[in-house]
This record gives structure tokens, C-alpha cells and sequence, in this order.
């Protein structure tokens, strides 16, 4: 997102807070597209599995929209589900859209992925694979994930990336944290020593889970202090940030109650609705996950073509309105904190413009 608005930012090209402000937008820095509408496991702070799987995109659609990215300018694409290889075509998407030049990033389960879908996914190849995984032993794996044998597949598939990965695809995981792995966390040093992964990315348990699941605010203060420190010391990982919660009083105060921006959108914008979409399992569009199901669709690519929605008015009055105040749900979100201090100090101007 921040190389996009870098190039508005060059002489000639500018663009004023007022023109931002009138919403709208011609390009794209990334895209999310959510394909699966279900997963095979059964996680409890997630409710996909509930889902039925009914009129999702088809290949051709898909393509379809890929094309709309591209032309938009699109450098970088999230493949995501449900769980992604309940489709079968997956990897031919993947190919799809990097030959239109996107850098292309899928998220998975890893327990429907064989041995030689590991090995085409890497030819094509994908820029990165992120696995999810929360704890480094079977039995609080499964039982999070609600299926036992699902730590095994899913660690047989990210040994599998790990030994046939080029150099240009990164291997990846998250871990959802909640009070039923809080206890795993420090677990993590010698499950990692043996795997060189390219990144892990801890995600604070969101709402869809039972109330007794989230972090208390006693339980945020102790892993700060306690946890945090030791695996900063411990995990030799790029890029790995133990500080989820934040450091200071004000920011634990805001994880407890939800708000994981920290209070960032309170006094700046989320950039996202310009240089981001997202597009749903069938076709609904929306500005980014947080938003998606959770506002009336922008429009659906079944109706039009994508590039279209992303100029028509739903999307600019969106635009418009979250240059003036963000929602609550704004304020859960951290995905996009670190592109948009990067757009603000590219653009460098002052919140109330």
C-alpha cells in the first residue's frame, strides 16, 4: 500500500486531502480474496465451519476478478477461506495471478494439502505460504481445532514447504492466541529451532469465540511482562514481534477492551477503502475482512465487473465517510496499522484536513 501512495505523492501527481476526501480511487495496493465459504476443522473461535458452502465464485469467476485486480494495478493478492484446498483449483489461481504480476500470499489450514500440491504450489511459485498452527503440541492443537490428528497434517504439510520452498517463497505461520494456548506460548522455541520459518504472527483471539476464551486484562498485563520478554529472547524469527498487547498501560487498556488499533484511528485514517478490497466467497465486495459481512456489500462481482465497484458510488461514499471518523470496527482492527503510519509519513498531512 505505502509504494502506491508513495507514487501519488511525487511532483505532478499529488493528490490534496480534499481530493482524497471526495473518495475516490483508481488503484489498488492489494486485494483479499475470500474463496471457501466452510473449513474441515472446527475450530472454537471461528465460525466457518457452520457455514454451508452455496454459490461460490467458480474458476472462471475468479479469474475474472484477478483480471480486475491486475488492471487496477493490483501488486499483491491474499488467497484465504474457510479453508483455501476445500477447492480444487487453487494452485491454478495461484498461477493465474502471478502471471498478471501479483505477488501472491495463501493461508491454510495445511490438512487437505498433499504432497504433490506442495510441490506444484511451489513451482508456480507462490510468494508466500502461511500455515496456521496454535500450539506446538497435538493435543492443544486439536483441541482448538476440534479435530484430533489435525497438528499432524498440519505439521506434515509445513515440514513438506519447508524442505521444497525456493528462494522465493516464504513459509509463514499464525497463531490464533487465546487463554486455552496462553500457557503453549514459551512451547514455541524448540518446535521453531527446528523449522526455519520465514515469519510468525501472533492474532489476538477476536469476538467469535466464547467470552471465557479472550485474554483478561490480568492475563494481558501477565503475558506482557512474563511471556513477552521471553520470547523475544527465545524465537529467532524475522520479523517476529512478541508484543501483540502493545507495551504501555494505554495500550493493554485498549487490547483488553478489543480496540487493537490502540487507539491509532482515533486521531488518524485507515487508507485501506483506497488502496485495498476485498472480495467474499461469492462475489460480495466489501473494503477489508473487518467490514465483510458486517456492512451491505459495495457490490458483487456476479453483477459487476469489480473495477467498476471499486469507482461506483457505494465504494465512494464509504471513502468519504471514513475520511471523517472511523467506525468501531476500525478500532479492532490492527492489520493495517504499519501501512498506514507509512502512508501518513509519505503524505505528511495533519488529521483534521
Amino acid at each position: 500500500m505505502w509504494r502506491a501512495a508513495r507514487r501519488l505523492a511525487l511532483p505532478g501527481e499529488a493528490q490534496t486531502p480534499a481530493q482524497w476526501a471526495e473518495g475516490g480511487s483508481s488503484w489498488l495496493a492489494s486485494a483479499k480474496l475470500k474463496l471457501v465459504d466452510g473449513c474441515n476443522l472446527r475450530c472454537f473461535m471461528c465460525n466457518y465451519w457452520h457455514r454451508r458452502r452455496k454459490d461460490e465464485l467458480s474458476t472462471e469467476a475468479v479469474a475474472a476478478v484477478i483480471d480486475d485486480l491486475a488492471a487496477l494495478g493490483c501488486q499483491k493478492l491474499h488467497l484465504t477461506g474457510g479453508e483455501l484446498y476445500m477447492r480444487r483449483d487453487v494452485n491454478d489461481l495461484v498461477a493465474h495471478a502471478s502471471e498478471q504480476g501479483m505477488r501472491v500470499n495463501l493461508t491454510t489450514n495445511g490438512t487437505l494439502i498433499d504432497k504433490e500440491q506442495v510441490k506444484a504450489l511451489l513451482k508456480v511459485p507462490a510468494r508466500s505460504v502461511t500455515v496456521s498452527l496454535d500450539a506446538p503440541t497435538a493435543r492443544v492443537h486439536d483441541s482448538i481445532r476440534g479435530r484430533a490428528g489435525a497438528w499432524k497434517k498440519t505439521t506434515r504439510t509445513l515440514d513438506r514447504l519447508l524442505a521444497r520452498r525456493g528462494p522465493k517463497t516464504k513459509v509463514r505461520l499464525n497463531t490464533v492466541v487465546s487463554r486455552r494456548n496462553l500457557h503453549t506460548l514459551t512451547g514455541w522455541a524448540d518446535f521453531l529451532r527446528e523449522r526455519p520459518i520465514d515469519g510468525w504472527l501472533l492474532i489476538p483471539m477476536d469476538e467469535a469465540g466464547e467470552d471465557t476464551d479472550h485474554l483478561t486484562a490480568a492475563d494481558i498485563a501477565w503475558y506482557t511482562a512474563t511471556v513477552a520478554p521471553l520470547l523475544a529472547s527465545r524465537i529467532q524469527v524475522p520479523g517476529f514481534d512478541p508484543w501483540l498487547y502493545g507495551r504501555s498501560d494505554a495500550d493493554r487498556d485498549h487490547a483488553a477492551s478489543g480496540r487493537f488499533a490502540r487507539g491509532y484511528y482515533a486521531k488518524q485514517r485507515c487508507y485501506a477503502p483506497w488502496a485495498h478490497t476485498l472480495v467474499g466467497p461469492t462475489g460480495d465486495v466489501y473494503p477489508c475482512c473487518q467490514l465483510h459481512r458486517r456492512m451491505t456489500p459495495l457490490g458483487n462481482v456476479r453483477d459487476k465487473p469489480l473495477r467498476q465497484i471499486f469507482a461506483d458510488d457505494p465504494y465512494v461514499q464509504l471513502r468519504r465517510s471514513l475520511w471523517r471518523e472511523r467506525g468501531e470496527w476500525c478500532h479492532r482492527c490492527a492489520d493495517f496499522l504499519e501501512e498506514n503510519a507509512a502512508i501518513e509519513e509519505v503524505v505528511r498531512w495533519p488529521a483534521s484536513s
